[in-house]
């Protein structure tokens, strides 16, 4: 199953039921670009991943505890300084993009309660992880972004974060099927699975390919489709919505 927007607001849906009002514990990088945070709850204890590797973004709980290096990384030291003892409060998915946000309750240095996010940006070799002050600066991340890497968007300390470049696509959930249903069908020298691909948020390639199949038992050119199609393709698209306002 593809990590796409979908899947990760149900693991987001998963992790607000298991992990909000846990408190965070320890904190290690056992490798350079992945932190577990141990947690601690009224139901005992959470380890969660948070993975930026370039072939295997993802966030999720673990029960694998893999050997940490003897002197922590800097970002390591970091997040401890930050977050050891913070109160996990909510976690917030950017639309049906992959990009989660981890809100805490923390107390900084001189004793003052404050609050903080630590943002999880699953996008294959862009992927992130980035501790984010109440103002939107961005204290530090696993991975500098600068000019060098990209003229979009730097990822630097001190910088207001951003949220990477729309994409011109549609949230299932906010929009109404019939509108969704004709900007996938305007398409037209596309395969459905195509269309549906550069026209939703959220959705990877497998989902579409289903969707396509589905709908009209082939991926057809947009064109093609026939009015049953069509219909079965907004049905469809309904379903998928439902799952996913019901979690």
């Amino acid at each position: 199953m593809a990590l796409d927007g979908i899947f990760l607001n149900c693991i987001k849906e998963e992790i607000i039921k298991t992990a909000v009002n846990s408190r965070v514990d320890k904190i290690h990088q056992p490798s350079r670009e992945e932190i577990i945070l141990n947690m601690r709850s009224k139901n005992g204890s959470l380890r969660l991943l948070m993975s930026a590797r370039a072939n295997s973004p993802r966030v999720h709980f673990t029960q694998y505890a893999p050997e940490n290096p003897q002197t922590p990384p800097m970002f390591c030291m970091l997040l401890r300084k930050h977050l050891s003892g913070a109160v996990l409060t909510d976690v917030r998915q950017y639309e049906l993009d992959r990009i989660l946000f981890f809100d805490f309750d923390a107390i900084n240095e001189i004793g003052n309660r404050v609050k903080l996010s630590l943002c999880v940006e699953i996008m294959a070799q862009h992927s992130n992880v980035i501790l984010i002050d109440s103002q939107g600066k961005i204290i530090d991340s696993l991975k500098r972004v600068d000019f060098s890497k990209s003229s979009v968007r730097q990822v630097l300390p001190a910088l207001e974060y951003k949220l990477p470049p729309e994409q011109n696509k549609l949230n299932l959930v906010k929009t109404d099927v019939e509108k969704t249903t004709q900007y996938i069908l305007a398409n037209s020298e596309k395969t459905l699975s195509s269309a549906i691909l550069t026209s939703i948020m959220g959705v990877s390639p497998i989902v579409c390919r289903e969707l396509a199949y589905l709908s009209c038992g082939d991926d057809l050119k947009v064109s093609q489709l026939s009015e049953d199609c069509k219909i079965s393709l907004k049905n469809n698209l309904i379903k998928l919505s439902e799952i996913l306002t019901n979690h």
